[in-house]
């Protein structure tokens, strides 16, 4: 405790200071120069870094090789604290850097195996592309070797120092954007949990896969006879570590993204448009990072992640692309039967008994002792029980318990397989026309995406990923792992996964929807998301067969939620209905109920942040999640409650399915009225009265000045500040101050969770904005200079430098910005500032 005073005294002294002065004075030296001159061993000639106003690199280099070299340097400069959270996390190392809130976590991810997996890849790549890695970390190690006593504020704080950069770090990376892309293991431990509660069969009802969509009957009934119960202690702890994991390290895992590509018929320029809006979890610093590299072999301009060296999605002069998630099925969740012999733990498998194997793991805690876990595996993967029963060495950890009687839970997932697909991004990078960009595509498996890609006169959409072939099942619910019937024969050939190129309508969109039939083979999942933002995407691409840029800048900012117009037509269509049961309710909740009804059924479904209506339809959603779950699944701090907002969080949510279908369902009834059984209306008209109620309360009188953007809201907060429930109370204070010079917000937010621009929030826990759109792509062919591009905050990790938050006010304008490519003389009037990196000796070729 005296270390941890003496670190944090400092910071915490100068936060107390009235501004933002003492702090950034502090910091100072720890903010790089933009312009003059670096000498630095390891490279063979010099490279240029420039950077426009809002600290955006373009990075040239003579080589491949210097420009890895340089890439890393600049990742290093901007996100360094970043970078290396992410490679410790994948490591299952983060407690050597943040202490014992993180030990849990690191047990964890030694259990998965996510470092094995990163390793697994890294043995696939080609030397060509190891040589590049290494050269990237070489420019981290650079930057790292000459900034060692000025190091960013991260490391100040935790006293870690961070450890040389190798190749396999990257690919750490690389296996995290496969964890964060990989929804189904959360929703399978949910349902464990909701089963455990309200029965198999029951909750069936809170994992549906689509509007209208037959509900999981046959999945859930695998496990029909099974008792959830004596599972409770594993999937508590396992839905409060996924809630943990996505706080702090995983902010990919969310049900995300926009993607579109416009074929030339149907723009105004006869060249093909592509647009891509990753929705993320909103974080101080971002996820990506803006850049534009530049070298003999390798142009192209877009996003990046900090620790992987080229760009995710952007343009390379030739070919554009971007991607959404496909919400794959590509981990499974097996329930093991196991029983202690002779002092080993054997689990059943078909007809015999077999030894689990072993593997012994030592996870080194900041300012504790190293603790040891031992992980078991059965023929389906890592036991998950073993993960979660570490001693508690505090009361943030998660809860002490023993393996659950006779059961446990293994984890089988994809990224087991290792393939080229680091590899192939690359050359997707590389590819000079539309059939070069399709092959670069080819064998893609560890990371599932719609990709879409497009040149001037074409446009193509290609499913990437492996999933599972499964004997029997379709893997959307736990299955038993003791009958081997639903066991996996290998993974789909990449041939036969969904793809379309120039299609006769004109475009392509994907929106996380359901993007192939029911009864689609191969099956990709049944973990869907709500169809709304695709709906309205094809909506207004089909209005005109003129799109331009404006009217793609215009789409990427659209807030209609057509769910709360499905709401508005439902409530119009059961009017007599709806008044048959106000007139049965006491006066005042007559009056506040027809009020809330006349004003949803009015909506326009703009959630503009000055609508009182978009007001009102997000408190009645708020207030409808309780009302038809929180009887049964409660209490709201209560396991069940929190797995299934998590539940509605990653998937099609059972929430907005009740809202607009599903009268028969048994959760309508409210099993707190004794002797009354309520239907679908019932508990509507209870909740508009309610919603209204609330709104007064809140928003006051005058339903005129009601404003969404007062209730709904972005704050950009830092790791630290997302940490802050799970630290004890001095560091927690500490944090809690430093808040106040790391973090922006709140500011007010259009959209909604069903909006094209999307601001989404946990319904039925308030309105915190915690997903937008991370970046927004454009690349319109027709235009001189095609590629348009923003972040979702700052180029830089460090508070101290101007590029911290000042992409914030661009973000919040809706606007977009050119990022000048093709004319030497634009690109230099953009990024004007220069900073070289020169050789600091003659060096043998390293490329």
């Amino acid at each position: 405790m005296r270390r941890v005073l003496l670190r944090w005294s400092l910071p915490f002294l100068l936060v107390c200071l009235p501004g933002c002065d003492a702090m950034d004075l502090l910091l100072r030296n720890t903010v790089d120069s933009e312009e003059g001159e670096v000498r630095l061993a390891g490279l063979t000639a010099p490279v240029t870094i420039q950077r426009d106003e809002l600290g955006v690199p373009r990075i040239e280099a003579a080589s491949e090789g210097d420009l890895a070299f340089g890439m890393g340097y600049v990742m290093a400069s901007d996100r360094l604290a970043q970078m290396v959270s992410y490679s410790l996390v994948a490591q299952g190392r983060m407690s050597e850097m943040a202490g014992p809130v993180t030990r849990d976590l690191d047990v964890y991810m030694r259990t998965l195996g996510v470092r094995r997996n990163a390793e697994q890849q890294m043995a696939q790549v080609s030397p060509a592309l190891q040589k590049n890695l290494q050269r990237f970390a070489d420019g981290v190690n650079a930057w790292v070797q000459t900034h060692k006593d000025r190091l960013p504020l991260d490391f100040r704080l935790s006293g870690y120092t961070p450890e040389p950069w190798t190749p396999v770090n990257s690919m750490d990376v690389f296996a995290m954007l496969n964890l964060g892309l990989s929804l189904n293991l959360p929703e399978e431990i949910a349902f464990l949990d909701l089963a455990a509660a309200v029965g198999p069969e029951k909750a069936a009802w809170l994992v549906p896969s689509g509007p209208g969509e037959a509900l999981p009957l046959e999945e859930a009934g695998k496990l029909k006879d099974f008792p959830f119960s004596k599972l409770m202690t594993v999937t508590t702890a396992q839905a409060a570590m996924q809630k943990q994991l996505g706080e702090f390290f995983v902010p990919l895992r969310q049900a995300a993204s926009n993607n579109w590509a416009v074929a030339p018929q149907n723009t105004l320029g006869k060249a093909s448009i592509l647009a891509n809006d990753t929705h993320l979890m909103l974080e101080h610093p971002p996820v990506w990072m803006l850049m534009q590299l530049a070298a003999p072999g390798y142009h192209a301009g877009g996003v990046a992640i900090a620790g992987i060296p080229g760009i995710v999605a952007g343009y390379n002069g030739h070919v554009a692309w971007g991607m959404t998630m496909v919400m794959a099925d590509s981990q499974d969740v097996f329930v093991e039967r196991l029983r202690q012999q002779d002092g080993k733990t054997l689990y059943q498998y078909r007809d015999e008994w077999r030894p689990v194997q072993q593997r012994e793991e030592i996870i080194r805690i900041k300012g504790e002792a190293d603790h040891k876990v031992v992980v078991q595996e059965t023929v389906h993967g890592p036991l998950l029980n073993t993960a979660l029963r570490g001693k508690q060495v505090n009361e943030i950890m998660l809860p002490t318990f023993k393996v659950a009687d006779g059961y446990g839970l293994a984890v089988q997932t994809t990224a087991s397989v290792a393939d080229k697909s680091m590899e192939r991004f690359f050359m997707l990078g590389q590819a000079q026309d539309f059939k070069a960009a399709q092959a670069a595509l080819e064998g893609i498996g560890f990371i599932h995406l719609n990709l879409l890609f497009a040149d001037a006169g074409n446009i193509g959409w290609q499913v990437t990923g492996n999933y599972p072939q499964r004997r029997k099942g379709r893997g959307y619910l736990p299955s038993p792992g003791w009958t081997g019937e639903y066991d996996w024969e290998g993974v789909v050939p990449f041939a036969s996964l969904p793809r379309e190129v120039n299609p006769a309508a004109g475009f392509l969109a994907t929106a996380n929807h359901r993007t192939v039939a029911t009864d689609h083979v191969p099956h990709l999942t049944d973990s869907w998301y709500a169809p709304e933002r695709h709906e309205r995407i094809v909506e207004s691409l089909q209005e005109s067969r003129e799109q331009t840029l404006a009217t793609t800048v215009g789409l990427q900012n659209d807030i209609k939620d057509l769910a709360a117009l499905k709401l508005a037509r439902l409530l119009r269509e059961k009017d007599g209905l709806l008044r048959e049961r106000l007139g049965k309710m006491p006066e005042a909740a007559r009056e506040s109920a027809e009020k809330s009804l006349l004003m949803l059924q009015q909506f326009d479904g703009q959630m503009g942040i000055s609508a009182p209506g978009a007001t009102l339809y997000g408190i009645f959603l708020d207030d409808l999640t309780r009302q038809v779950f929180a009887d049964e699944l409660g209490p709201r701090d209560g396991s069940a409650w929190q797995s299934f907002l998590l539940a509605n969080l990653i998937t099609y949510s059972a929430q907005q399915d009740h809202m607009l279908g599903r009268e028969d369902s048994p959760f309508w009834d409210d099993v707190n009225t004794a002797g009354l059984r309520e239907d679908k209306w019932d508990i509507v008209v209870r909740t508009l009265a309610m919603s209204w109620q609330e709104s007064l309360l809140r928003l006051g009188s005058d339903p005129r000045q009601w404003r969404w953007g007062k209730v709904h809201t972005y704050a950009w907060e830092s790791g630290s500040t997302r940490m802050k429930p799970h630290l004890p109370a001095v560091p927690a204070m500490v944090v809690g101050l430093l808040g106040r010079y790391l973090d922006r917000g709140p500011y007010p937010a259009p959209g909604s969770t069903n909006t094209v621009n999307v601001a989404g929030y946990t319904i039925g826990e308030g309105f915190k904005v915690w997903n937008v759109p991370a970046m927004r792509l454009i690349v319109d062919f027709s235009q001189k200079e095609p590629l348009h591009l923003i972040n979702a905050g700052g180029q830089s990790g460090n508070p101290a430098s101007r590029h911290y938050d000042d992409g914030i006010p661009l973000f919040l304008s809706g606007s977009n910005r050119v990022m000048a490519f093709h004319d030497p003389v634009l690109v230099n009037q953009q990024f004007s500032r220069k900073l070289v990196l020169q050789p600091a000796e003659k060096n043998f070729d390293k490329n």
